[in-house]
């Protein structure tokens, strides 16, 4: 209610205290000051597009009375389009829409977008359309440029200048709003990866641990052997539990083969990509991709974090301000990186390093010539490079990490117990052993009241 109050009366108001440092602090932020003056230039241009569909849906319904649908449209073949460098080349070339859609399936979506934009009789405009009427330009100038719809191209602008202020809004209006909401939506995910990195953490350190075992062993057989101070049949009782010691060692890592992943030296931007390695991938939705990011800039405002700076340096946090739109394969990636020169009890023996990618957020009005008829010929939009959320040098710890983060994360007392497939029970029933030997040392459930709550 908020959010469209802001839009309809115009946002200058809200911008009334907005500092020059830091301007995503404001309610609206991120609104075009004339949004007022936008929504009606919206609503009348959604409609001369949505005329024109029409006149198009009608010839093609009337040859379809007249003939059968084969002779009129040619028949869509997917996976024959999937596998073409340019796609759908009949149907474009027969004027017809891309993809599977025809002409009145194109009309039904553009004749609903007009309706639910605005209410005549109630003259009351709807402003969670905004991101569909803007999704449905961007869609049918990418893959419909050669229909030449008039007005599509100007629709498109007014649309991309509202639902960039629109949609990072509709996860509160405000930054306090926005770590509320957002701690809400990705509370489980939220859990999930903090589990996921504690338990890497533990597990490197109980491998740093068996090897330092290991090295004390060995040097300590070094000085007895040297020094001949054990009788013989002491050394050969030492030397069978050396024996029987090594032997479950050797099983410990056959058990351990199946698991084992490694970088690509190829594609790997470390000094050491064939270093042993996990990796875990979330895919998940739109809604939980702002609101894991809202949570990550934000957390340091909650009032149990006052004083603390946030995750993010200021020049990522102006970036993100900028990007409105976290797009189809936007990203978020969360490296953690151990220091093996640094004692284990050190919290900085662990850092954590954060990107993010705005996926295919680039506008089909492309102005480059060469860009613009690639993403016409081929119909995809390129993905965004990775982005820094931290300044270069800096050293965020995963023990400060885990306390910014832990007051919105689902306890992992919550989760459900794991559970194995139907048809499954001898393939995961090690794996099963291993995640239940790595969850309990999981210590967040003992201190939860005391450290997050």
């Amino acid at each position: 209610a908020r959010l469209n109050e802001i839009i309809t009366s115009g946002v200058k108001a809200a911008h009334s205290n907005e500092t020059p440092d830091t301007p995503w602090m404001v309610d609206g932020a991120g609104l075009p000051s004339n949004a007022s003056e936008l929504l009606p230039k919206l609503v009348q241009l959604t409609k001369k597009v949505t005329d024109q569909v029409r006149l198009l849906a009608n010839e093609e319904h009337e040859q379809l009375a007249e003939t059968a649908s084969y002779d009129v449209i040619p028949p869509y073949d997917q996976a024959k389009a999937l596998g073409k460098t340019n796609i759908d080349v009949d149907r474009i070339a027969a004027g017809l829409p891309c993809g599977s859609e025809g002409f009145l399936l194109m009309y039904a979506r553009w004749i609903k977008l007009e309706r639910d934009l605005y209410n005549e009789r109630k003259e009351r405009f709807d402003i969670t359309q905004i991101p569909d009427v803007y999704d449905s330009c961007k869609y049918d100038l990418l893959h419909n440029a050669h229909l030449n719809l008039e007005g599509l191209d100007e629709l498109f602008r007014v649309g991309q200048l509202l639902a960039d202020g629109v949609i990072p809004n509709e996860y509160g209006i405000n930054p306090m709003q926005k770590l509320k909401i957002g701690s809400k939506i990705a509370r489980r995910l939220l859990g999930k990866i903090l589990i996921d990195l504690r338990n890497t953490r533990e597990e490197a350190i109980s491998v740093a641990e068996l090897k330092s075992n290991q090295d004390q062993s060995t040097k300590t057989g070094k000085e007895e052997t040297e020094y001949q101070l054990k009788a013989h049949s002491k050394n050969e009782d030492v030397r069978r539990a050396s024996f029987t010691s090594d032997r479950s060692m050797d099983q410990d890592d056959e058990d351990d083969k199946e698991t084992k992943y490694r970088l690509d030296p190829k594609y790997a931007n470390v000094k050491t990509p064939e270093r042993h390695v996990r990796t875990r991938l979330y895919f998940t939705s739109e809604s939980h991709i702002h609101s894991l990011m809202n949570v990550l800039r934000y957390c340091n405002l909650d009032e149990s974090l006052q004083g603390e700076d946030s995750l993010f340096c200021h020049s990522a946090l102006e970036r993100l301000y900028k990007t409105k739109e976290l797009d189809y394969m936007s990203y978020i990636v969360l490296r953690m990186f151990e220091n093996t020169e640094v004692a284990l009890e050190d919290p900085k023996r662990f850092r954590i390093d954060m990107t993010f990618s705005r996926g295919a957020d680039l506008s089909p009005l492309e102005k480059d010539d060469s860009e613009a008829t690639s993403l016409h010929q081929e119909h995809k939009l390129p993905i965004m490079g990775p982005e820094r959320l931290q300044e270069v040098g800096s050293y965020l710890t995963l023990e400060k990490m885990e306390k910014m983060i832990r007051p919105f994360a689902m306890p992992p007392e919550d989760f459900p117990p794991p559970t194995t497939p139907h048809g499954f029970s001898g393939y995961f029933s090690k794996s099963a052993a291993v995640l239940e030997r790595l969850v309990n040392l999981w210590p967040f459930h003992k201190h939860g009241t005391a450290n997050g709550k």
